[in-house]
This record gives C-alpha cells, sequence and structure tokens, in this order.
C-alpha cells in the first residue's frame, strides 16, 4: 500500500511540484498575513491607544473634581448616540456603566457589573465578550459581541473600566483568517493534484529512457526512444541519445567485423600450427623431442579455447543470441550435468549431491546455461581438496526468483576479490599453479548478463577441521513470465 506514495514522493517533477505549491503558500499566507496586520491588529493597537487616553483623561477627572463629577461624564458619555463605547464606574459598592444593559448572569443583583469587573481586571490582553440586543425588523435578537477594555483601580473605594466593541473590526477579520486558511489549503491541494499529474507524464517519460538504458546495457543496440517533437528537454536529450546510441551501434558494428576477421585470419593457421605440431610429434623417434612437441600442441590448442572464449564473452556483451532464449525447466539440465560431473568427483576424492526442490521455469538458453554451470562447478572441482564435498542446488529463494547455486568446501575467494575475478584473465595469486586462463567466470558473468540473472560469490559450508571457507557460486534468474 505504501509502495505508491514511496514512489510518488521519490518522483522530482512531484516534488517539484510540491516546493512551488509550497512556496506559493508561503507567499499567500506572508501576504494575506500582513493584510491581517493592516487592517485589524494595527486597528486593534489604535483602540488600545484611545482606550489607555481615555481612562487617562477619566482618572484625572475623578482627582480634580472628584467622584460625583466623573459620574455624571460617565452618564453622558455612555448615553452618546451611535457610540460604541462602554463603561463600568463603580464607587463604594455602586455600579454605573452600560457594559451590560440587560443581564445576562442569573444573579440577584439588576447588573452585574462588580462580577464582570473583578474577572476583566485579571485579563492580560482585556478581552471579553458580552451580549446585545438587537432588532431585525419586528424580532428581538441577543448577539454575542467581542470588545477589548482597559481597567484603572482609581483609589481604594473606586474603579473603572471602559471598554469599546471591536465586532466591527474582528468579524472582517475571521473572513480574512477564512481566506487565508482557505488559499494555503488550495494552494496546497492544487499543488498535491498538479504534482500528481504532472509526475505521472514525468515518469512515463522518465520510464522510457529507462527502459531504454536497461536494453541497451544488456546489448540491444538496436533500441531507440520515440521522441514526441515537443522540442522540450527531454526531446531533446532522446534525440541526443539516439544519435549517441547510433553511433555507438556502428563503432560495435566495425569492431565486431574486426573481432570476426581476426578470429577467422588467426584460427586457420593456429589450428594448422596444432596439427602439424601433432603430426611431427608422432613421427619423430626422439621422446624428449616428442614430448616438446606435443606440449606445443596442447599450448596451441589452449590458445584457440582462449582466443574462443574471448570471442564468445565478447558476442555475449554484445547481446547475441539474446532471441535465444526460451522457456526451460533447469531440472533436467541441471541432472544431466551431475550425471556428468560425479564420476569426475569421485575420481577426486570429492563428495558430489544434486538437490532440487520445487518445480522451476526460466527463460534461458539452454546450451549457453549448461555453459555456465558447468565452469563453475568445473572450477569447484579444481579447487576443492580431496575429502571435500561439492553440492548442486536448485531451489526458490524468498523474492520467489530461481536459484542455481554451486556449493564447495575448497580454498573460497576473498571478499575483497569476488568483483574482480568475474573480469577478463584475472586469476588470484593461490590459483597460478592451476591451469587456466581467467576467462571461466568472465563467461558465467556475460551468461548471466544475457539471461538478466545475478552472478552471485559468498561464503560456501566451509570443512571443519580446516583453515577452508569453501565457496558459493549462485546464478539468480529473474521471475518467470509468460510472453
Amino acid at each position: 500500500m505504501l509502495t505508491p506514495l514511496t514512489r510518488l514522493l521519490k518522483n522530482t517533477a512531484f516534488r517539484l511540484s510540491m516546493i512551488a505549491a509550497s512556496l506559493f503558500a508561503l507567499s499567500s499566507l506572508i501576504v494575506l498575513g500582513y493584510i491581517y496586520y493592516a487592517t485589524v491588529i494595527s486597528a486593534l493597537n489604535e483602540v488600545d491607544k484611545n482606550l489607555q487616553a481615555e481612562l487617562q483623561e477619566l482618572a484625572i477627572v475623578y482627582d480634580k473634581l472628584g467622584p460625583d463629577e466623573l459620574n455624571k461624564i460617565v452618564i453622558v458619555r455612555m448615553l452618546q448616540p451611535g457610540s460604541d463605547m462602554k463603561y463600568v464606574y463603580e464607587y463604594q459598592g455602586k455600579p454605573t456603566g452600560n457594559l451590560n444593559a440587560q443581564p445576562t448572569f442569573t444573579d440577584k443583583s439588576e447588573w452585574n457589573l462588580v462580577k464582570q469587573i473583578n474577572e476583566l481586571r485579571n485579563t492580560p490582553s482585556r478581552k471579553f465578550t458580552y451580549q446585545v440586543e438587537e432588532y431585525k425588523g419586528d424580532e428581538l435578537i441577543i448577539t454575542t459581541h467581542r470588545a477589548r477594555g482597559q481597567f484603572k483601580q482609581l483609589d481604594p473605594e473606586a474603579r473603572l473600566f471602559i471598554a469599546r466593541d471591536v465586532e466591527r473590526i474582528m468579524a472582517p477579520a475571521e473572513r480574512v483568517t477564512r481566506a487565508l486558511f482557505v488559499s494555503v489549503a488550495l494552494a496546497l491541494l492544487l499543488g498535491v493534484l498538479s504534482g500528481v499529474i504532472m509526475s505521472r507524464r514525468f515518469s512515463r517519460r522518465i520510464g522510457a529512457f529507462n527502459k531504454l538504458a536497461t536494453d541497451v546495457r544488456a546489448g540491444d543496440l538496436k533500441k531507440r526512444i520515440k521522441r514526441n517533437l515537443s522540442g522540450d528537454e527531454l526531446d531533446v536529450l532522446a534525440e541526443h541519445l539516439n544519435s549517441m546510441l547510433d553511433h555507438i551501434d556502428r563503432l560495435m558494428q566495425a569492431m565486431r567485423y574486426a573481432g570476426d576477421s581476426i578470429a577467422h585470419d588467426l584460427r586457420s593457421p593456429l589450428t594448422r600450427l596444432r596439427t602439424r605440431l601433432e603430426n611431427a610429434g608422432s613421427e619423430i623417434k626422439d621422446e624428449t623431442a616428442r614430448d616438446a612437441l606435443f606440449s606445443a600442441s596442447q599450448d596451441a590448442a589452449e590458445l584457440l579455447r582462449t582466443f574462443d572464449s574471448v570471442l564468445r564473452i565478447a558476442r555475449l556483451e554484445a547481446g547475441e543470441r539474446r532471441e535465444m532464449l526460451i522457456e526451460i525447466n533447469p531440472k533436467s539440465l541441471l541432472e544431466d550435468i551431475a550425471e556428468l560431473y560425479e564420476p569426475a568427483c569421485e575420481d577426486a576424492g570429492l563428495g558430489f549431491a544434486l538437490e532440487i526442490v520445487g518445480k522451476h521455469k526460466i527463460r534461458a538458453d539452454r546450451g549457453l546455461l549448461s555453459q555456465a554451470v558447468s565452469n563453475l562447478v568445473e572450477n569447484a572441482v579444481k579447487y576443492t581438496p580431496r575429502g571435500g564435498a561439492i553440492t548442486l542446488r536448485l531451489r526458490k529463494i524468498s523474492s520467489g526468483r530461481t536459484e542455481i547455486s554451486i556449493t564447495d568446501t575448497g580454498m573460497g575467494i576473498p571478499t575483497e576479490d569476488r568483483q574482480r575475478v568475474k573480469e577478463r584473465f584475472v586469476r588470484l595469486e593461490k590459483s597460478r599453479s592451476q591451469q587456466g586462463s581467467g576467462l571461466g567466470l568472465s563467461l558465467v558473468e556475460a551468461i548471466a548478463d544475457l539471461h538478466r540473472a545475478e552472478f552471485q560469490l559468498s561464503d560456501g559450508p566451509g570443512e571443519s577441521g580446516q583453515d577452508l571457507p569453501g565457496l558459493r557460486a549462485a546464478l539468480i534468474f529473474p521471475k518467470f513470465k509468460k510472453t
């Protein structure tokens, strides 16, 4: 379930779309935040300044003219028509004011002003709500308004609270806030939708490039990417890739022609040389000379085999014979190989076992697969000391892919050399005494690549009582799919 989401989050087009959407949302947040500050916060700050100034003015009136005169001024100001100012003046426990013309608290007192003042005096922000009676047509309704106030203790017996209705300021502020969050949410939502659409389109085009790269890496140099002729960056890249592949294909054909020509020109002289050495060796009577000639003939034969192996690897790496891959059951092939090498293992004092678990189908060239497995078994026989054991195994691994492995209890290959031995003509120091050209594992690697299989080398089961780690060589084939 999480795989599509993970793939989407890794998509470059989707990430770029989300970055653009986030930047747009952030810019919208900044712009609307500034609008909110300019229209709401600054207005509220101005209200606070005016309240503070009026509170100081009324406090001066109280100090100079006394409580009765302040009471008259408060009554006059609160009765001014159209005023949104609210006053609560309490002297010796007797309140005067218009903060709540109708009682909103269930209390015996007509006005619960003292209680309201005691609550508001401890509110740092001096923000509060109160209820107002309003007529809509003939219907009387009670609404809640927001206000801001300032409190001052004039003396132990007198205190004053003034406030201003800010509902006309806060109502637009709510609309601005809603617009702010809605615009940000829409920007992110549209960014996600556009990102998904763009990423799918982008992924399809990039997928075509990746498939081309996979096919070319597998040796199919005839593949080309289809252009949409839009002239955009990817279309130009497709044009350059196709031109590059055309050039590489021409070079590969020239190299292949040169290699085939060299093979044709050298194979015949080498064959004649080997034949003449063998004939001369069979006719000469001097035993020492005869052995030297036969040895030279074997060297010529080894040179021919090496030459053939190099050409074969080159052709496999070029993707030749890929069209020969067919559906096969490797069980019968491995049984034939086991039957062929079991006597050789007995002669070498080695134990040999064949383990086949389950039914398997792979897409392979039977001859090439037989060659690869035979090379691995021959290596195991060559480098496993007498008394050791070799196991040829066919099974399915946890990923559902088919694995053919050969394990032995021989000297193994150090971890740092396991990739290097797959290269051409590489032989480790401890195997220099053994006959060979260093092309066996290179050929196995080329055959594995042709089959899109993995060729892995790892530690084997080892040999108890001896310092021999053993070797495990595995060919892991992709899941079989009907075509």
